[in-house]
């Protein structure tokens, strides 16, 4: 049997560490281990050839409309396609025969030289702008072992857990890496409300890294101003004023030896704050020396420009995000930024336009 692996969002782009840019999709491994392991072709990358059946796998919600577009020329070069992966359908998932497929045959098949996956699935918090508890319920429970995660290529880990923190393992992972001798990046935002002493000494006691493991860094996330959330050890429902226990839980990680710049926080934008409550994260941030990632938020079916309601985004949404991220701050102020001005007299021009051409028809009638 001839079968073709597409997957789209992965590029092939050497960096820093490991030999791709993005993240290998660990989908697209395993059903290349299943059909490896039964003697079938494999035809990776997959560039249109003819195929007995074709796997189309997309994590990234806004590659949805292309993926409709092309799905006519798919389907005539494939005798079966078969699509799946969050970003076509959050609910798809691989079959067990396939999900219980070693993370080797991932490693193989991207060529790459780090361990990565997940030893939790789950999230407890539940937040409306994340796909997690729908996909994979509003709890946290073990899939896998460090152990089993570890390439013998090297001895660095990427861990793509919810919420590692969240879930008693996490002791037990920090242990393990701590034994084989393991660096590790928690890639995904931890929770920080989570924190405790316990997490911090055992956050200090491992050599975590960046992806590319290129400089020390820990992922958390500041993504509204109150933070609504179920408590895994009541059950309760709880509330924390985010300004207030970012810094304080900063500081807990610093007394524990971890410095500020070593947290990268993940930052929502465009969702339910306001242009003032995004630079009053955004300061606060790197006032107690943290790095900021400015996230725009886009909705679980790929549409670019609205907030957490259906609305159109606030003007300053996209250009807020290109202002951090590409260090605009560092050479002016963001209502110096040029790109932002430029949407604003844009639309300023448009809204004075558009009453003009009121008044033009109220006259004509």
């Amino acid at each position: 049997m001839r079968i073709g692996i597409l997957d789209i969002d992965t590029k092939k782009e050497k960096m820093g560490h490991g030999k791709h840019e993005k993240f290998p999709n660990l989908a697209c491994g395993k059903i290349f281990g299943y059909h490896m392991e039964r003697g079938d072709e494999i035809v990776y990358p997959w560039k249109g050839e003819r195929v007995d059946k074709l796997y189309i796998s997309t994590i990234f919600s806004w590659s949805r409309q292309a993926l409709e577009r092309q799905m006519p020329y798919f389907q005539s070069r494939a005798d079966e396609v078969v699509v799946g992966g969050t970003g076509a359908d959050w609910r798809s998932k691989l079959p067990p025969e396939m999900e219980n497929i070693g993370h080797q045959w991932t490693y193989d098949l991207y060529d790459i030289d780090y361990g990565i996956g997940f030893t939790i699935r789950g999230c407890h918090v539940g937040c409306s702008f994340c796909v997690v508890p729908r996909k994979e319920g509003l709890r946290e429970y073990r899939v896998a072992t460090v152990g089993e995660l570890v390439n013998p290529r090297s001895n660095h880990l990427v861990l793509l857990n919810n919420n590692s923190l969240a879930d008693i393992g996490f002791f037990e992972d920090v242990e393990e890496i701590r034994e084989r001798g393991l660096t590790v990046n928690w890639n995904q935002a931890n929770d920080i409300t989570l924190v405790t002493d316990r997490h911090a000494e055992a956050l200090a006691s491992v050599k975590y890294y960046n992806f590319a493991k290129t400089s020390r860094m820990l992922h958390f996330s500041w993504d509204q101003m109150i933070k609504r959330k179920i408590d895994p050890a009541t059950g309760q429902r709880v509330e924390y004023d985010m300004s207030k226990t970012v810094p304080e839980q900063i500081a807990r990680l610093k007394a524990h030896g971890i410095p500020p710049h070593h947290l990268t926080f993940y930052m929502l934008i465009g969702f339910d704050t306001t242009l003032e409550e995004d630079m009053h994260r955004f300061r606060t941030l790197r006032e107690l020396g943290c790095e900021v990632y400015a996230m725009q938020f886009r909705d679980l079916n790929g549409k670019n420009g609205v907030d957490g309601k259906g609305n159109p985004q606030h003007p300053h949404v996209r250009h807020f995000r290109k202002w951090i991220n590409g260090w605009g701050y560092k050479a002016c102020a963001f209502e110096e930024f040029r790109p932002y001005l430029d949407e604003i007299d844009r639309q300023e021009k448009e809204g004075r336009e558009r009453a003009a051409q009121t008044a033009l028809d109220l006259f004509a009638v």
